[in-house]
């Protein structure tokens, strides 16, 4: 019965499998089909989301960009105008003055005569400008428009408004050298509406007139929108993309089918495109959004078809921007890529099926031949198939860690971040909301390394990565990007405050003391922030992003945190650029000195000046000290800079003092990266010694800054500029880390009170008692004083009264270039006794 039984089971062995193999056969290939069939339904519907979603994010976010555009040329158009009649003026005073020299020997009479002859046919703005001119007392002088004013009386010349045109323009211009004056006039084509007019005025002083012009804001502001419908005019998008602008009267005011352009879409003789055009424009003034219709031009077919738009709105000059895509640029690439799924899945299900029938006749031969075999070993390796699995697995899944993880801080490593951006960007996609990238970079931490060794710089790294593992969200992670570098991702956020809040978080962490092996310190970190989808939709584009705010907020101050958008885009391009042409700027001979004169407060003379630089780009025109300097000190660019404004300085200088019976004071800012090169002290005594210009005229500028953190570095390179009879400047005082303590042990001759203070020190009393403390400190401990953007006589005499040594500022005279500052001065007084 035994054998018999065995004989029974063995039968069943060899014939259960085979029909077993082949009922799963049938059925798998049933699931297989039926299963695609619902993945293809899926991830057709899903593609055609996706392709929706993407294209109206697309379009949204170039109508924001392009309504970014405008609102940036609306904010410039009062700054246009003033630059733009200001630079008339100047010209204009250039052309006068130029005449009155040449023509000194004639009578005023004469020299009018030739002043009028140059300036009355001048015109500019599209011919809308011109020049008058008036004395300060109101006699009209020139005025080419109305010429039979020449020679009346106007001071008590009106604006529909009560102001006091020529009066009162004349008097502030004779007070401060110039002015700008605002007053309301009617325009000829318009005598029902007041329009806002900006002028300036410049005295000519000696004939005590003034020079003037005005201009309407609202026609700069109509030159300013024409240039904008000129550009939206001419935006493209690909074969079919293109951008439209309707005023809300319904007129078309830029279109890529020229024949609309200037239409009126509410008079249109297609209803269709009437009611489209309201529609548009409706939405347009309840502030935007998507709309669908049926456009009646495509510009690859110039066939009608259906159309989804973004549009903007643009209250203050009544627009509606949209732009939009076609039904077909979706459907098409859908259709195509629903052929190749098919062709696809086709292909697979032939190939599944001769691959099911070959593996089940294999499998049912290869059964009958090793049922028994297998049957009397299969414990055996079974056991040892599942120690081997397990112990493979173990490997396996050890280094899939270690390749995806950072072996410092356990923390995933880039190639992880990428893949969590990735499907972070499925998932807000999917919910319809946003994702942040949060870069975070931990401020000086070569400092850390450097002060208490690697190690500890490694374990500081440790604690921090599982810092940040306690804040983040239950959906984010973080990763080591690398170095003193780590990126957050934080998926399915609502809105940005829900990203704001989190960088709180991060920030919050190092307002503690670290502690790290009996080591304590205090860190900061500085963080750039982008969101999909407004500054990308990819990990590579987030993260680079995210890179540029990070490295725009470090540029401006650490410990801080900066979101990504176009203005800081344009400003990290804007530094690119500045980098790039710094460095061949000297050898193009861009770089000018400019020399501000240093008046004794006591008698009025002058007893020195402040080298400053200016850069006139051959590419970017003229660029901000404010802008170039610190680009320069990042760069490494500054030591070049640096020693060429002190040679250049001393040797102007030098020639003036010698060709003069007294000698000016030269004041020149020397950069903290600069004060700290090992061979600074022995470049500039060199310089000096080769000019055999007398140091103890020389004043070297430092700014508070440095002290604060490398004073015991400072301290040093201070008393050997002393030492060599250099004199020692603290500049831009009260501004940064002032202290009593620092004043006791620097050995410095001067302070030097910020122009923020002077500004607003006769309306503020806080600023006031400041500027009096200031000037009393340096009474007591025995430095010159000196205020900065001194730009009133107002401002002079409260200096006057608190018993300030020097000033500097507009007042007295701007910054010169040397040949001005020899015609100037070379004949004054330098008493400060």
């Amino acid at each position: 019965m035994k054998i018999a039984h065995n004989v029974k089971l063995l039968r069943l062995l060899n014939v259960v499998p085979p029909l077993l193999v082949t009922a799963f056969a049938v059925m798998f290939i049933f699931v297989v089909v039926n299963n695609n069939q619902i993945k293809l339904d899926n991830d057709l519907q899903t593609l055609r989301d996706d392709f929706v979603s993407s294209r109206k994010s697309m379009v949204k976010a170039q109508v924001e960009q392009l309504v970014q555009q405008i609102d940036y040329e609306k904010s410039r158009t009062e700054l246009i105008l003033k630059k733009d009649i200001k630079h008339q003026i100047d010209t204009a005073h250039t052309i006068a003055m130029n005449i009155f020299r040449e023509n000194s020997d004639k009578s005023e009479q004469v020299v009018t005569k030739l002043i009028k002859s140059a300036l009355r046919d001048i015109r500019f703005n599209n011919g809308r400008g011109y020049f008058f001119i008036y004395k300060t007392n109101g006699e009209s002088i020139m005025h080419p428009v109305i010429p039979s004013m020449e020679g009346t009386q106007q001071i008590g010349l009106q604006d529909v408004r009560g102001n006091y045109i020529v009066r009162d323009m004349g008097s502030l211009a004779k007070k401060n050298g110039e002015t700008y004056y605002t007053w309301w006039f009617v325009k000829p084509e318009n005598k029902n509406v007041e329009f806002k007019k900006i002028g300036f005025g410049k005295h000519f002083e000696p004939y005590d007139w003034f020079i003037g012009t005005g201009e309407y804001i609202v026609d700069v502001e109509n030159d300013i929108k024409n240039t904008v419908i000129d550009n939206i005019s001419n935006i493209r998008f690909g074969e079919n993309g293109y951008a439209f602008l309707y005023d809300y009267s319904g007129i078309v005011l830029a279109h890529f089918d020229k024949k609309f352009q200037h239409s009126n879409l509410y008079n249109h003789q297609n209803p269709l495109i009437r009611e489209t055009g309201k529609t548009i424009i409706s939405t347009a003034q309840q502030g935007g959004g998507f709309v669908s219709y049926h456009s009646q031009f495509k510009p690859l077919t110039g066939e009608p078809e259906s159309k989804t738009s973004f549009i903007r709105g643009i209250p203050e000059w009544e627009w509606a921007l949209g732009m939009g895509f076609y039904e077909s640029e979706i459907e098409d690439p859908l259709n195509k890529r629903k052929s190749e799924i098919l062709e696809e899945n086709q292909q697979q299900l032939f190939e599944l099926l001769w691959l099911s029938v070959l593996v089940a006749m294999l499998f049912i031969i290869i059964s009958l031949y090793f049922t028994k075999k297998l049957s009397k070993s299969f414990m055996s390796y079974e056991d040892k198939i599942n120690n081997d699995f397990d112990e493979l697995n173990k490997v396996k899944l050890q280094m899939q860690y270690q390749a995806l993880h950072d072996s410092l801080t356990r923390l995933p490593n880039r190639v992880l971040l990428e893949d969590h951006i990735f499907q972070g960007i499925i998932l807000s996609r999917k919910n319809n909301n946003l994702l942040a990238v949060i870069f975070v970079d931990l401020d000086d931490f070569k400092k850390i390394n450097d002060s208490y060794g690697h190690s500890i710089g490694d374990e500081f790294l440790k604690q921090i990565g599982d810092l940040f593992n306690k804040v983040k969200g239950s959906k984010d992670s973080v990763a080591r990007f690398g170095g003193d570098e780590f990126i957050f991702c934080c998926p399915d956020i609502e809105n940005l405050g829900e990203a704001e809040d989190k960088v709180r978080k991060i920030l919050s962490i190092f307002q503690q003391k670290f502690e790290v092996a009996g080591k304590s310190f205090y860190s900061t970190c500085s963080i750039g922030v982008s969101v999909y989808p407004k500054d990308g939709d990819e990990a590579e584009k987030l993260i680079s992003k995210a890179d540029i705010a990070l490295y725009k907020s470090k540029s401006a101050a650490k410990g801080r945190a900066l979101f990504f958008n176009g203005s800081v885009d344009e400003a990290v391009k804007r530094a690119f650029a500045i980098e790039t042409e710094l460095r061949t700027a000297l050898l193009n001979e861009e770089i000018s000195i400019v020399y501000q004169p240093q008046i004794c407060v006591k008698t009025g003379n002058i007893v020195g000046v402040e080298a400053l630089a200016r850069w006139h780009s051959k590419k970017l025109g003229f660029v901000s000290p404010a802008e170039f300097i610190p680009i320069a000190e990042n760069s490494g660019t500054i030591n070049a800079l640096g020693d060429y404004v002190i040679y250049k300085a001393l040797f102007d200088i030098n020639a003036f003092n010698i060709n003069n019976a007294f000698k000016l004071n030269l004041s020149i800012n020397i950069s903290p990266k600069q004060l700290l090169e090992p061979n600074f002290v022995e470049s500039v005594v060199q310089a000096s010694e080769d000019l055999a210009f007398d140091r103890q005229f020389i004043t070297l500028e430092i700014t508070e800054n440095i002290l604060i953190t490398d004073l015991s570095v400072v301290l040093p390179i201070l008393l050997e500029l002393r030492e060599n009879n250099f004199k020692l400047s603290l500049d831009d005082f009260g501004t940064g880390y002032s202290s009593l303590s620092y004043l006791s042990n620097l050995p410095i001759n001067e302070i030097k009170i910020d122009r923020t203070f002077i500004d607003k020190f006769l309306t503020n009393h806080q600023s006031e008692s400041l500027v009096k403390t200031i000037i009393a400190i340096g009474d007591f401990c025995d430095f010159v004083v000196v205020a900065e953007g001194v730009e009133t006589k107002a401002q002079l005499d409260r200096l006057t009264q608190f018993n300030c040594d020097l000033i500097q500022g507009y007042y007295f005279d701007k910054p010169l270039a040397y040949n001005d500052l020899v015609a100037k001065y070379q004949s004054c007084n330098i008493s400060c006794d």
